[in-house]
């Protein structure tokens, strides 16, 4: 799961995830949006992942497109987890 400083809605989940690929240097390539969902197709460098929102489950995350972006997945969410110093 990707943190968040506050809970995530339908409404504030753009600009949250915006700031994520920007922070990130992820592209993105394309958005989808349900009733209770988002889904954001990704790139970084080689890989391909979905960042995902569901309303329900309260949470975001990093989907990996294939088993060979799964490291890939996990390196970027230890990226954004970690504690950032105030004066970066």
């Amino acid at each position: 799961m990707l943190n968040s400083d506050t809970p995530l809605t339908m409404e504030n989940f753009p600009a949250w995830a915006e700031a994520l690929i920007k922070e990130l240097d992820l592209e993105l390539l394309e958005q989808e949006q349900g009733a209770d969902y988002y889904q954001w197709l990704v790139s970084f460098e080689e890989s391909r992942l979905f960042l995902c929102f569901q309303h329900y489950a309260d949470c975001a995350w990093l989907q990996p497109l294939s088993e060979k972006d799964r490291d890939v997945a996990d390196w970027l969410t230890t990226q954004w987890n970690r504690p950032h110093d105030p004066k970066d």
